[in-house]
Parts: C-alpha cells; structure tokens; sequence
C-alpha cells in the first residue's frame, strides 16, 4: 500500500520578485602613474606660493582609467568646477586630487569627488626627501585603503594593463 503526499504547489504569482540592484557606477582604482604627472605633482610642490595652498586635481583618459597621466592644480572652490567642466569637455576621467600631507581638505573639493577616489598627499621631509603617498577612497563609508602606483615611464604606456 503506497500513500502518497500532497504538497502544495509553488505559485509564481504569490511572489514578487527583487529588482536588480541598481548599476554601480565607481571610479576605477588606478594601479599606474606616469612619469611626467608625478614629477609635475612634486615639482609643483616645491615652487608652491605661500599664498595659496598646494592641491590640485588629478585624472585619466577613458581609455585608459588605471593610468593617472593628468594633472591640473586649483586654488579656490571656482577652479575646481571650471577644471571639471574643461576635463569633460576634453573627455578627462577625474580619479581624485592631490595636496600637502597633514593639510585640510576643502569640503568644496571632497563633494567634486566620485564615489571612489585617489588621494596623493605630498611629504617633503626636512632632508629634502620627497614622498608621493596614495590612497583609495570612498565617500559612503570613508574607508581609507593604502594604494601601490607604478611609475610608468612617458612614451611607454601602451605596458599599461
């Protein structure tokens, strides 16, 4: 004698289904600086004027969003936007900025960030060393990750992976 046992049946309609999250748009994390960008980051830092601060913005192209090879300095809230709206028109991805170690950051200049960004702070030591020290950012959570560059030498980009 074999019994035999009703399940119910599963009913699609019951059910509603989760929708995709939405597409998250970020800021690649760029493994590689160019030579010419980082000499023009630490160059700038040693004729920087007293008057002003030392910060500036730094970017890539679409093509190639791993490979930092853009460099544009700000002095105030007004050069942000217009550096911003220059890059765009020349089809300039913006990775994040660069500034004095230890110095503030503007509000201005952290709210033009992507959700993710690059920040290079700047170290001249009493010896006259100087460091270029990076960071991978997130606005949302305000992590901090330690970031590796490799200098890539100008002319030679096309090693970049």
């Amino acid at each position: 004698m074999s019994q035999f046992i009703s399940l119910p049946l599963f009913d699609i309609n019951r059910y509603t289904l989760n929708p995709a999250p939405p597409m998250q748009t970020s800021t690649p994390k760029p493994t590689h600086i160019s030579r010419s960008a980082f000499q023009w980051i630490l160059h700038q830092s040693l004729v920087a004027d007293e008057r002003f601060v030392y910060r500036g913005l730094i970017g890539a192209t679409p093509d190639e969003p791993y490979f930092i090879q853009k460099v544009g300095m700000i002095k105030d809230d007004e050069d942000i936007a217009q550096t911003l709206d220059v890059w765009a028109e020349l089809d300039i991805v913006c990775l994040g900025f660069f500034h004095f170690e230890n110095e503030e950051v503007l509000p201005a200049l952290l709210d033009a960030m992507p959700k993710t960004y690059t920040q290079l702070q700047v170290s001249l030591s009493e010896k006259g060393r100087l460091d270029l020290l990076a960071s991978f950012c997130e606005k949302g959570s305000a992590s901090v990750a330690k970031l590796n560059l490799d200098l890539i030498e100008d002319g030679q980009k096309d090693t970049v992976v």
